[in-house]
């Protein structure tokens, strides 16, 4: 019975996280702020919930503690995106609420952990692939729970922090999905650490290339209005 449930929980799992694969394109391409694109991201942020979920599930019946780890790494990512959606009025005094506070402490907490697991096991003598995949994740999660608090809590703000925030977040997430993706299904890329890696490699540049196309139309006097759909939350 035990290995039915798991076995179920594993399929729901892998639809989950196809479906993330094949929609968050779509929102990327449908017209930014409009209903296609409110719609295709929902359902990529609910469909991440439910691979992180499962993820969880499956790490604790020992099947992939990795692979476990970074369904929740990604999911901090999508859920600061969408949550980056409702802090649009910061630059007016808004403040996080309690649940963006936890969001980030959890995912500060293990991200951290990530980072320390690399370094220790390093030292430790371990050459492997594993400790610089923990080193380099926990890097960047960590680097983004700071980005996300230093936004919750600076002085002065930018009152389109929220747009970047909202992009970084989707894309950023939409790249861990990816290398999971590539790990379990793209054994043919060698050496084996580029198969976590690729999507990153692409992706980060693109987002810094994406970030500075829309900064640069709102610095040139254009409203954000008149460049996406902005519905205040």
């Amino acid at each position: 019975m035990e290995e039915l449930i798991v076995s179920i929980i594993r399929y729901i799992h892998i639809a989950a996280g196809a479906t993330a694969l094949l929609i968050a394109p779509l929102a990327m391409v449908a017209s930014k702020g409009g209903d296609y694109h409110r719609l295709w991201g929902k359902i990529f942020f609910y469909a991440m919930a439910i691979v992180a979920l499962t993820a969880l599930v499956l790490a604790i019946y020992g099947l992939n503690l990795f692979l476990g780890v970074l369904a929740v790494f990604s999911f901090h990512l999508v859920a600061s995106g969408y949550r980056a959606l409702y802090h649009k009025r910061l630059h007016e005094g808004q403040k996080p609420l309690q649940a963006d506070v936890l969001l980030q402490g959890g995912a500060g907490i293990i991200n951290g952990g990530l980072f320390i697991w690399g370094v220790v096991h390093l030292l430790l003598g371990h050459r492997g692939a594993m400790p610089m995949l923990f080193i380099v994740f926990g890097a960047i999660g960590g680097f983004m729970v700071w980005r996300n608090l230093q936004r919750f809590y600076k002085r002065s703000h930018d009152k389109h922090e929220w747009l970047f925030a909202h992009m970084s977040g989707f894309l950023g997430g939409y790249i861990a999905t990816l290398s999971a993706f590539s790990v379990t299904n793209m054994e043919f890329i060698r050496p084996a650490i580029l198969q976590w890696l690729w999507p990153s490699l692409l992706g980060v540049p693109l987002i810094i290339l994406w970030t500075r196309y829309y900064k640069q139309r709102l610095t040139k006097g254009r409203r954000a209005r008149n460049i996406l759909d902005i519905r205040i939350k």
